[in-house]
């Protein structure tokens, strides 16, 4: 039961993959100008979280947070632009 366990960085790294992932399918359907709306949207929100995590959290929660929100911000960039390169 311990092997399905997500322990130390593995879900902050999942949750990067799986934002990745999902702005990758989406720039499938959408024109490009859409996505990078979408994706500034996205990001403007990140930086939002990552602020309140400083602010109003504090502590290691708010570094945990912090570290969620950029791997969440890193997916979404990275789905983008991989999205576009293979969209050409």
């Amino acid at each position: 039961m311990d092997a399905l366990m997500l322990e130390g960085w593995t879900p902050i790294l999942l949750i990067g993959i799986v934002f990745a992932i999902i702005i990758f399918f989406i720039s499938r359907k959408i024109s490009r100008k859409a996505l990078f709306l979408t994706s500034i949207v996205l990001s403007l929100i990140c930086v939002g979280i990552v602020i309140y995590s400083i602010g109003a959290v504090g502590g290691w929660e708010g570094v945990g947070l912090g570290f969620v929100t950029f791997s969440g911000f890193l997916g979404i960039w990275l789905g983008t632009i991989i999205g576009v390169i293979i969209k050409k």
